[in-house]
């Protein structure tokens, strides 16, 4: 029984691995927060802040070329 949490670990890691590898951890996941009442939706009114970075750097450097 010494070794009983390795194992445990070992096993819990396999399967976030295959969950993930099938696209149905994040699925999983939120299933399970809501079990336990810490569940939060993702706010989808944001944008994305690194697309908006990437643009405003593309803008920029165009600009420093004319």
């Amino acid at each position: 029984m010494k070794n009983a949490w390795f194992y445990f670990h070992c096993v819990l890691a396999i399967i976030i691995l295959v969950k993930d590898h099938n696209g149905t951890l994040e699925e999983s996941l939120n299933k399970f927060e809501e079990k336990i009442g810490i569940y939060t939706p993702p706010d989808t009114t944001e944008t994305d802040p690194f697309t908006l970075e990437m643009q405003d750097t593309i803008e920029i450097q165009d600009e420093s070329r004319t």
